[in-house]
């Protein structure tokens, strides 16, 4: 693998690890983490150019560094995004919870909660799922355009083939009128 290649992901790695502190230290800026999120997501991007680019027949997601890399990134995005929806729903409850019981709101947001885990694990499945797909059409799609390079190429020489036959048709009545003319 390329220096390029490695660096992006040594630098994904990093902000990855500067998000996993700060969410380890309870989202307490959570405007830092969501650019540390863009970071990541421009570095990602980058890192399928420079992939694409350096004419490598693997898929990105074949690449066991680069999976482990976008499954962290995924893990660690799951668990921002479940913290800010548990910081929102607790921010609703302590607002509402003058004319509410606090033990019915409590299992009210233990069911969303749960909702919310189970449609993010659905979606996760359903993205790794898109991802695996995308590697296979993207090997399918390569696949057939290195087989259309090599018909390309055959037609090319049957044409110069065919160029050669002509010009051995062409020449073949004046051999044969020699020929004959010799044997008669």
């Amino acid at each position: 693998m390329s220096y390029i290649l490695n660096s992006y992901i040594e630098e994904i790695n990093e902000t990855l690890s500067n998000i996993e502190n700060e969410l380890k230290n309870n989202c307490n800026n959570k405007e830092k983490i969501k650019k540390l999120f863009e970071n990541v997501e421009n570095d990602i991007s980058l890192l399928k150019l420079e992939y694409n680019n350096n004419n490598i027949n693997n898929n990105i997601n074949n690449d066991p560094n680069c999976r482990v890399v976008l499954s962290k990134y995924d893990q660690l995005k799951l668990q921002f995004n479940k913290s800010q929806l548990i910081s929102n729903e607790t921010f609703n409850n302590n607002s509402n919870n003058q004319s509410t019981n606090f033990n019915s709101s409590t299992n009210e947001t233990r069911e969303k909660i749960l909702n919310l885990n189970k449609m993010m694990d659905n979606n996760t499945k359903m993205i790794q799922s898109a991802r695996q797909e995308i590697s296979s059409m993207t090997t399918l799609a390569t696949d057939l355009s290195n087989t259309l390079h090599s018909q390309t190429e055959q037609m090319k020489n049957m044409d110069k083939k065919f160029d050669s036959i002509d010009a051995n048709i062409d020449k073949s009545p004046k051999t044969i009128d020699k020929m004959s003319k010799r044997w008669f």
